[in-house]
């Protein structure tokens, strides 16, 4: 059987909503970072404030020591929270179909990859378009689990919406791909067998 190699990444169209939470996100960040030093700071001056007559064990010296660093605490875990996070609203997802086997990665800001799925050729089940009656069908069953790979929720220019239902390791999904036709007939020109839906080729 002849080898098939096919590759096609969906980005996010609309960056707007998510250019806004990066700044906010960012700013929150920096706040925090800000605060932890202040808070820092008056950790240092509190110890250093007259030594001679605050004793160690005084409660004017451990209660407001440990209140502030507590709060410088909390602002770096915020800090690392914000500047990380704010990189997870520009979401991408890469399909990369290689002879049998279907992977899909997850990729913040083109920074980090995260692998998600691997599909061997034995654990798919049926492919269709999002929104048919077969996908409906799918979708009602309460032992189905649904799992949106794309970031946005309009089809861009050439590629639509489809659906793979397969067998995983924790149960059967509805992988929801936005993506041209091309993948979805690598798909099943390499599987030599029918795994499309009924009514695939009933555009909706």
């Amino acid at each position: 059987m002849q080898d098939i190699f096919y590759e096609e990444s969906v980005s996010l169209r609309n960056e707007r909503p998510a250019k806004r939470m990066f700044v906010v996100f960012t700013v929150f960040g920096a706040l925090s970072i800000v605060f932890a030093v202040m808070a820092l700071f008056m950790c240092y001056m509190i110890s250093f404030n007259d030594p001679e007559q605050v004793s160690i064990t005084s409660k004017e010296f451990l209660i407001p020591t440990l209140v502030w660093l507590a709060v410088g605490i909390l602002m770096i875990v915020c800090a690392v929270v914000f500047l990380k996070k704010r990189h997870a609203f520009y979401v991408s997802y890469d399909y990369t179909y290689v002879s049998g086997d279907l992977r899909i990665s997850k990729v913040l800001h083109q920074r980090k990859r995260k692998h998600l799925y691997t599909i061997g050729e034995d654990r798919f089940i049926k492919i269709g378009r999002y929104g048919s009656e077969s996908y409906k069908k799918l979708k009602a069953s309460p032992e189905n689990r649904e799992d949106v790979l794309t970031p946005n929720e309009e089809a861009g220019e050439g590629k639509e919406f489809f659906y793979i239902y397969t067998g995983t390791a924790v149960g059967k999904k509805i992988l929801l791909l936005e993506c041209r036709l091309d993948l979805i007939a690598a798909i099943v020109k390499h599987l030599n067998k029918n795994i499309l839906e009924s009514e695939f080729n009933r555009k909706q």
